[in-house]
């Protein structure tokens, strides 16, 4: 457990890259059958917003959704492919599902799954999609999260003295109402996590 207590920014304050390593070219990305179109416009603005605030030479859409490596295809698959699925206990995971052709341990494919069901059973589930997507976006790009409602010690953002962002882990009714963060957080990357995204590509 981590407890704050100064403002240091140092970029080894959580592990990069999270759960796989990635690629350093454009973060493409696809919908299967299950996206709705409301889904689908949340995660066009997270994939926009990801391409915009860091150094990722871009972001890709790809149709019709190939989850192959080139090994199956000839063709690299998107590096994510949205699913809106049940997933038990949580609101979304993004699980590296295919590695690259070249390099086992090189992830080619993340599955960014987003449960619309449990989320639209929240308070607020307009803001519940929003982070979600923008939190599983981030682990497809390295990012670990935090649990800012863990008691009586609370992980920090990444690293002590940054603002609150989308990797935050939870109901975005009980983070607001415990730390009323700007209306921001929902949907951005604090400045920790898009170092850790620009030293990687």
């Amino acid at each position: 457990m981590v407890v704050a207590t100064n403002t240091a920014t140092s970029a080894t304050a959580d592990t990069y890259p999270y759960a796989a390593k990635l690629d350093k070219s454009n973060h493409g990305y696809c919908y299967t059958t299950s996206v709705t179109s409301q889904l689908q416009s949340c995660i066009s603005e997270a994939m926009n917003y990801l391409a915009d605030s860091t150094d990722i030479p871009g972001v890709t859409f790809h149709t019709p959704c190939d989850t192959q490596n080139s090994n199956g295809d000839g063709l690299p698959a998107a590096d994510v492919a949205w699913f809106s699925i049940w997933i038990d206990g949580a609101y979304g995971e993004a699980p590296c599902k295919i590695k690259t052709a070249s390099d086992s341990t090189v992830c080619d494919q993340f599955f960014g799954k987003i449960n619309s069901s449990s989320i639209n059973a929240t308070a607020n589930p307009h803001n519940q999609f929003i982070k979600t997507v923008c939190h599983e976006l981030g682990h497809t790009a390295g990012l670990a999260h935090y649990n800012p409602l863990i008691d009586p010690f609370p992980e920090v953002p990444g690293a002590p003295g940054q603002p609150h962002d989308c990797q935050a882990s939870g109901d975005v009714t009980l983070i607001v109402a415990k730390y009323n963060p700007p209306a921001s957080w929902i949907w951005t990357y604090n400045q920790h996590h898009i170092d850790h995204i620009n030293s990687w590509w």
